[in-house]
């Protein structure tokens, strides 16, 4: 082990630990931007009166609960410190409501509104 590992060593776990605490802050924004996106193409699909053809307007309300319970626990893996296991979850579940979205934009590619 070199002079210079020896002297990183230290600062190598508090790197880890903000690069997690990123992530979590990158989730939470995310979460909370895809929450508003959500409602707003739910009440656009409610204000054309599209929302009877398809199950599109009930996958988006599916994703927008998975960006919020995504959010809630992104803000609590970021306020607890150290909290690895809560970032994981959440990352899990906003990229689920990501997928989500991808198939109601098949849906509405796809269907005759």
């Amino acid at each position: 082990m070199s002079i210079i590992d020896s002297l990183m060593a230290p600062f190598e776990n508090s790197i880890q630990k903000n690069n997690r605490k990123n992530v979590a802050h990158h989730i939470f924004g995310g979460s909370t931007t895809m929450i508003g996106v959500c409602i707003t193409i739910i009440a656009l699909f409610k204000t054309m009166d599209a929302s009877s053809g398809t199950k599109a307007d009930e996958v988006l309300a599916v994703a927008n609960f998975m960006f919020i319970l995504s959010a809630l626990l992104s803000y609590l893996s970021l306020r607890k410190n150290d909290n690895e296991r809560l970032e994981n979850f959440a990352d899990v579940i906003f990229f689920s409501g990501m997928l989500l979205m991808l198939i109601v934009g098949f849906i509405i590619v796809f269907t005759d509104l």
